[in-house]
C-alpha cells in the first residue's frame, strides 16, 4: 500500500504538469480570422491572426490577371464573392469568357503560421492566352510591426541567388507614379511592355531570382514570407506611405488553350523567431 502511495506522489505531479504544459499550449494556439474588404472598389481579403492583433493585413488575389495582348488585363477582381470557412476560404468567378477559382487554406505549425493558396484558371473562348499570371497584393499598409516602405527589411534574391534588401535592387523612375516597381524574374516571361504596365514605366533594370519575397518584422519576431511553389512571372512592390505592398507574382501558365484549365499556389507564412 505504501509502495501504491509513493508512486501516485511521483506520478500525479508529473501528469498535472503534462496537463498544465498542454492547456498553455493550447491557450497559445494561434487563429486566423478572414472577411472581406473594399479597396479602391475592389474586393480584398482582410487577414488577422490572434497573435498580432494590431496588424490588419489586406490580400488582393489577385489585383489583376496580367497576359500578353489583353490591354486591361483578365477577370473582373471587384466582383469576387467569397465563402468563409473554419480551415480558409474560397470563391469562383465567370466573366464572361473566361472562369477562375481561389482557394485559401489556413496553416497552423508550432512556430509558423499563414494562408495557402491556390488559383486556377479556365479558358473558355476560342483563343489561347499567352504568359497568363496572377497579380497577389499583400498589403502592410496597416500593419505597423511589418510595414517596410524604406524597403530597409524586405529582402529578395538577386540574378544569382543571394539575398539582398530591396532597397539596393536598381530602381527606375517613371512618369507619374514614382513609388512602385515590376522587377523581372529570371528565366520567366516578360510582361514588362504589355500594355497595362508600360505607361507606368517603373520596370527595374535589375533581374531577380527565386520563388519567394520576404519581410523581417521591426522588432525581429516575425518573419514574413511570400512564396511561390513555382514559377515568378515577376516580383513587385508599392512603398507609397499607404501602401507598402509586395508581390511574388505567380506564371500560372505561358500557353492556355481553350477549353483548358491551369493553377498556380503557393503560401502567405509568418515563422517565429523569438
Amino acid at each position: 500500500m505504501k509502495l501504491i502511495k509513493k508512486a501516485l506522489y511521483l506520478v500525479i505531479p508529473v501528469l498535472l504538469h503534462g496537463y498544465i504544459s498542454l492547456a498553455q499550449k493550447q491557450s497559445e494556439k494561434v487563429s486566423i480570422s478572414l472577411d472581406t474588404v473594399r479597396v479602391d472598389g475592389r474586393v480584398a481579403v482582410l487577414v488577422n491572426f490572434s497573435n498580432m492583433p494590431k496588424e490588419r493585413f489586406v490580400l488582393e488575389i489577385p489585383e489583376i490577371f496580367m497576359l500578353q495582348k489583353l490591354k486591361n488585363g483578365l477577370s473582373n477582381y471587384s466582383n469576387q464573392q467569397w465563402n468563409f470557412t473554419k480551415t480558409g476560404g474560397n470563391m469562383e468567378l465567370t466573366d464572361g469568357q473566361y472562369h477562375y477559382s481561389i482557394n485559401l487554406k489556413k496553416k497552423l505549425r508550432n512556430n509558423s503560421s499563414g494562408l495557402a493558396w491556390k488559383i486556377a484558371v479556365t479558358n473558355n473562348s476560342d483563343s489561347s492566352l499567352y504568359d497568363l499570371s496572377a497579380f497577389n497584393c499583400w498589403t502592410m499598409n496597416t500593419a505597423p510591426l511589418f510595414k517596410d516602405t524604406k524597403m530597409e527589411r524586405t529582402h529578395v534574391n538577386d540574378i544569382v541567388g543571394k539575398r539582398i534588401l530591396l532597397k539596393d535592387v536598381e530602381k527606375t523612375q517613371g512618369n507619374g507614379r514614382r513609388t512602385m516597381q515590376f522587377y523581372p524574374s529570371k528565366n520567366s516571361i516578360d510582361l514588362s511592355k504589355t500594355a497595362w504596365l508600360n505607361p507606368w514605366a517603373v520596370t527595374s533594370p535589375q533581374t531577380l531570382s527565386g520563388n519567394v519575397i520576404s519581410v523581417l518584422a521591426k522588432d525581429g519576431s516575425y518573419l514574413f514570407e511570400n512564396v511561390v511553389k513555382g514559377e515568378v512571372a515577376y516580383f513587385f512592390n508599392n512603398w507609397e506611405e499607404d501602401h507598402g505592398c509586395i508581390h511574388a507574382s505567380p506564371l500560372i501558365t505561358r500557353e492556355l488553350k481553350p477549353g483548358k484549365t491551369k493553377s498556380a499556389s503557393g503560401v502567405f507564412q509568418f515563422t517565429k523567431l523569438k
